[in-house]
């Protein structure tokens, strides 16, 4: 398989990248690295501007340092800032290096088609049945070993959340900030541009399978790596057999949307935290992984069915 996206859609002039020699997967692995670094900085900057309208004293280091803490909208209201000028926008601009400009849409996989709202509907069902998955996954993430640095970090962040989603009336907030926003930006980034070019390079099955990885670990939650990769997979497995960000936004949606409704009105979940020592619900988790399982295998089927063993997905 050719590591040029030119050669691939049948384009003579091809991408940016591709005329000077870059690699799309490896260009996709640098601008991981980069958007951690930006999303931090845009995050940093917008932090400091809202502490100063919100502290008197400026010269207050430790009253700033107070506001970012204590204040959780504000929190939130950065980690919006940065999803959305680096996760989305960036991603949005560096595609256009990374495909011409007859074929940015289709790279990032920004259609719709007549199947596409059919395969919303699976998305969201295969999030929702995959949670006991991702129960069983967090669970055996209790067995890996944690610094102590990032299991703080962790708690910290889990304490913020709690903060804000047991604040009265924050439903339609929490539902913003923690569902709508990252099942738009990061989904363009993470199933739109990384993946898109993993799959170029390397081929769909190492495409969809790090970009799973590289959203797990992308999240600094050390305790749910597993259960995070695995729906980022999953996510990634959606948006090929689809060929549309659409369906994997919905399931994103689901999955995020769900949490906040669900800690609303359950607030004490919150407070539940998986260990080596949960008594897990064996039978229903066996049940579960096995119904997703043959799910998916019907999903593939139907999807060889319905595309032509000459023109894989990736020609699109």
């Amino acid at each position: 398989m050719s590591v040029y996206y030119t050669a691939i859609s049948g384009t003579t002039n091809g991408s940016w990248y591709e005329r000077n020699g870059f690699n799309l997967g490896v260009m996709a692995i640098i601008w991981v690295f980069l958007a951690f670094i930006a999303f931090n900085l845009v995050g940093g900057i917008v932090g400091v501007i809202a502490a100063v309208f919100l502290v008197e004293d400026t010269a207050n280091i430790e009253a700033l340092m107070q506001v970012l803490t204590e204040q959780t909208t504000v929190f939130f209201w950065i980690n919006t800032t940065g999803q959305i000028t680096v996760f989305a926008l960036g991603s949005l601009l560096v595609t256009r290096l990374a495909a011409d400009s007859g074929s940015r849409r289709r790279f990032l996989r920004l259609q719709i088609d007549s199947d596409t709202y059919k395969y919303v509907f699976w998305a969201i069902f295969l999030t929702i049945l995959s949670q006991p998955t991702v129960v069983f996954l967090g669970w055996l993430n209790a067995f890996l070993p944690v610094p102590e640095w990032m299991a703080e970090m962790q708690q910290s962040m889990d304490e913020m959340i709690a903060k804000l989603l047991g604040s009265e009336n924050i439903l339609w907030m929490g539902l913003f900030h923690i569902g709508l926003v990252p099942s738009i930006c990061e989904e363009i980034m993470y199933r739109g541009y990384v993946q898109r070019s993993l799959e170029k390079s390397w081929g769909i099955w190492t495409a969809i399978i790090l970009s799973g990885l590289i959203f797990g670990a992308y999240h600094l939650q050390i305790t749910r790596i597993l259960p995070l990769a695995a729906l980022g997979i999953l996510f990634a497995y959606i948006t090929y057999v689809s060929n549309s960000l659409i369906p994997a936004m919905a399931a994103h949606l689901a999955n995020n949307g769900g949490q906040v409704i669900l800690s609303t009105i359950y607030p004490e979940i919150l407070d539940q935290e998986l260990s080596s020592d949960t008594d897990l619900p064996w039978v229903w988790i066996l049940f579960a992984v096995v119904l997703l399982i043959t799910l998916l295998s019907i999903l593939h089927k139907r999807y060889l069915a319905s595309v032509p063993t000459s023109s894989p997905n990736t020609t699109d």
